[in-house]
């Protein structure tokens, strides 16, 4: 594996800023924050936004991402009003709070050009930014021709991986996401080369459902069967939208790319100064959407907006929207789709043994007012038992399959919680080889040790100390997967 010498930069202290929140297992609603002051009618409907210091941030926004780095060359970032140490300071107060701060890099008017080469010193400058202002991951948020201009889709992936593998190293999770216009997500979309390339490395994609007009979605089931264009700017099909798209890409059909339920966010404007189409006028339009996707077996990761700035910016009458996006949909996130008497979702979902015909699950109680009657393991989206334990072993599967987990709870009034966070686990696929045996945390492996990771096998390509960052699946420096040959 090549390496980075990381150590011409100055590690800061262990303060609040170093903390790196972990977003596992928890739902989000994330905010862009406007490293820019705003000017006297910036918004498409000649609003406003405010200016904001990150401490003005509604709590409720558990994920902040920084816009924007940028710049020629290798990109970067400085504050616009405030020293580099209270910045930082600022990041801590937020991480002390389990919020995370991310630094997004791109924009819609943001040149980026990345060439062969450059994958060091780009590592080297996230990791500098990380140091100097306490961030905890980064967003990429390339658009237009950006997105593929030069070696952007492979120097920028192979940078984030050399990040994120040197905080595994220290123990820290630095977080990945994306926020692509949805357009670019389809099965032969410019983003798909980020996704496959950071396959296994990125968290989150919160795909933007707004500015695209009309562009959308065919839909066959639609329209009584006859099926339908649902278009992003359709206001009076925005739930069917939100639903057939979020759906489409969580389940990797209608033309779109898949991305896992639980690493997928939708991306919507404040309001209508934040982008010129997208606002979902009526609330319950997103509210119905997220219900059809729990049942659907879809639970997405949360909501992003553009912006916080824009939350709490007024209009051109210079009436405030008062946070109005943040008011809204916070207890959708937050609170069980703002029926706080259901109970919470069961946490800490994992699987505990995977054999060739069974998976054997647990998880943690379920916080509740009303008694939990039962819990319910759905797997690939559809029920499979009830239990009034912490766990059930799922029997009766087909050796060497992947299948996809969550549980519910359901109280003594029948009402039942949102989905836990998702898991996936794979059976075996027969006779263990003593030469690939499980791979494991905590051991010591030398180049050419063979392992069995979730049914495939894989080869050590360099001496290291397994952590929980650097399965075989997701550490491609580090393993690489045996080809099995086939006979007819």
């Amino acid at each position: 594996m090549d390496t980075i010498d990381f150590s011409l930069i100055k590690s800061q202290a262990a303060d609040a800023a170093s903390l790196m929140p972990s977003l596992a297992g928890k739902k989000i609603l994330m905010g862009f924050w406007h490293n820019w002051a705003a000017g006297a009618a910036d918004g498409y409907q000649r609003g406003q936004f405010a200016n904001l210091s990150l401490l003005d941030v509604p709590k409720e926004y558990n994920v902040v991402a920084v816009a924007f780095m940028k710049g020629n060359g290798i990109p970067t970032f400085k504050p616009y009003n405030l020293s580099d140490a209270e910045f930082r300071r600022q990041v801590g107060v937020l991480n002390s709070q389990g919020r995370a701060v991310l630094i997004s890099l791109g924009g819609a008017d943001a040149h980026i050009e990345l060439h062969k080469g450059n994958e060091q010193p780009l590592a080297n400058e996230i990791i500098r930014l990380v140091e100097t202002y306490g961030f905890d991951g980064l967003d990429i948020d390339l658009e237009q021709s950006a997105i593929d201009f030069a070696d952007n889709k492979s120097v920028l992936p192979a940078a984030l991986k050399l990040v994120k593998d040197h905080y595994a190293g220290q123990g820290k999770h630095f977080i990945i996401s994306m926020a692509p216009e949805f357009p670019y997500l389809t099965s032969n979309g410019k983003y798909v080369a980020y996704l496959q390339a950071l396959e296994g490395y990125y968290d989150f994609v919160a795909p933007q459902c707004y500015n695209q007009g009309g562009d959308g979605l065919w839909v066959s089931e639609a329209n009584g069967g006859q099926g339908a264009w649902i278009a992003q700017n359709n206001d009076a099909m925005k739930e069917d939208f939100l639903f057939y798209l979020s759906d489409s890409l969580a389940s990797g059909t209608r033309g779109f790319t898949r991305i896992a339920a639980d690493k997928l966010v939708i991306g919507l404007p404040s309001n209508v100064d934040a982008a010129a189409t997208g606002y979902v006028i009526d609330p319950a339009a997103l509210g119905n959407a997220f219900k059809r996707l729990q049942k659907a077996g879809h639970g997405i990761k949360g909501l992003m907006t553009w912006s916080v700035n824009w939350d709490d910016g007024i209009n051109r009458q210079g009436t405030p929207y008062s946070w109005e996006f943040c008011k809204r949909y916070a207890p959708l996130i937050h609170g069980d789709g703002g029926e706080p008497e259901r109970p919470g979702a069961p946490g800490s979902l994992a699987v505990v043994e995977s054999g060739r015909n069974n998976v054997r699950l647990s998880w943690s109680l379920s916080g509740s007012v009303r008694p939990v009657e039962f819990y319910t393991l759905y797997r690939d989206g559809k029920a499979v038992g009830n239990t009034a334990s912490l766990g059930l072993d799922d029997q009766g599967l087909n050796p060497d399959t992947q299948y996809n987990y969550f549980v519910t709870a359901t109280d003594t009034q029948g009402r039942e919680s949102l989905p836990s966070r998702s898991v996936t686990a794979r059976t075996a696929g027969g006779a263990v080889d003593p030469k690939f045996p499980e791979w494991r945390v905590g051991q010591h492996y030398r180049k050419g040790d063979g392992v069995s990771y979730e049914g495939n096998r894989y080869l050590c390509l360099q001496e290291h100390t397994s952590n929980p960052a650097w399965t075989p699946l997701a550490a491609f420096t580090l393993w690489s997967k045996v080809l099995l040959e086939r006979h007819a």
